[in-house]
């Protein structure tokens, strides 16, 4: 069951009394090398309701990741729970939210480049859902372009559970207040590396500088989105793995019963 708690906006991003880094919209001529960059492109949404007259393919991008400076030995936020007392200095932000401000459009995709302060990082969450359960931390060091790849993101369904369908969607337009409030699913995202039918590397990026994410996995911390709660791989989808897997595991084989008279021995260790 997805746990949720009371939205709240001035605690989502707690930590970041400072000022957040913008995306950048074009190459800078020169990467400052006391600054880390990352680059990220996202796979936009399938549209649910598509087939509907007049509708798009895919969903506008007005949710994604949600970043923050990770203390792995406190394992928390920076500034935050178990981690307040690693503070940040000042003018420095714990947490960067998602803007919509792409380097590059594609069809299906955007590409973002961002500018970051060299540091631990985890992936906090997905617009309101946080990824609190286990997350994956990655470091950024200065002056280098890592790459996260392109990042997918989908709906975390519990067993019994699904999305509303036009008809509801309809009946709870008319019935108002009095309608039935339909299920709702927090956010599950996966990484893929990026291949030759996604958005290109720009070219005015310095290759030697560009490195590929590790991720570190299972980075754990307080909820401060103020949202629903999950595993960045979704708790969800791994139940259902996972019951999949029982189900078509081959069944153990029966083993035949022994006569004691005629089994040999057995030998005890001395």
């Amino acid at each position: 069951m997805t746990r949720i708690v009371p939205a709240m906006a001035a605690v989502a991003l707690a930590a970041g009394s400072g000022a957040m880094a913008q995306p950048l919209k074009t190459v800078p001529t020169v990467l400052n090398p006391a600054k880390a960059y990352v680059l990220v492109e996202y796979r936009l949404r399938a549209n649910p309701y598509a087939s509907l007259p007049g509708s798009r393919k895919t969903m506008p991008l007005d949710q994604g990741l949600v970043l923050a400076r990770y203390d792995r030995v406190l394992g928390d936020i920076r500034g935050l729970g178990r981690a307040k007392q690693n503070s940040l200095p000042a003018k420095q932000s714990a947490v960067e939210g998602f803007r919509n401000k792409p380097l590059v459009k594609a069809a299906e995709s955007r590409l973002f480049l961002l500018e970051l302060e060299p540091d631990t990082w985890v992936v906090q969450g997905w617009g309101n859902t946080s990824f609190s359960l286990g997350s994956y931390a990655f470091d950024l060091a200065p002056g280098t372009i890592t790459d996260l790849g392109v990042v997918v993101a989908e709906d975390d369904w519990a067993e019994g559970d699904r999305p509303p369908t036009v008809g509801s969607l309809f009946k709870g337009a008319l019935l108002g207040p009095f309608s039935k409030r339909p299920d709702v699913a927090p956010i599950r995202v996966r990484f893929e590396p990026r291949g030759p039918k996604d958005i290109a590397v720009p070219a005015a990026l310095p290759a030697g500088r560009l490195q590929s994410v590790r991720f570190e996995p299972d980075a754990k911390f307080g909820n401060y989105l103020g949202g629903l709660v999950n595993r960045i791989e979704g708790v969800n989808a791994r139940l259902k793995a996972q019951s999949v897997a029982v189900e078509s595991a081959d069944p153990v084989p029966e083993v035949a019963a022994t006569n004691p008279a005629t089994s040999p021995p057995s030998v005890a260790p001395h």
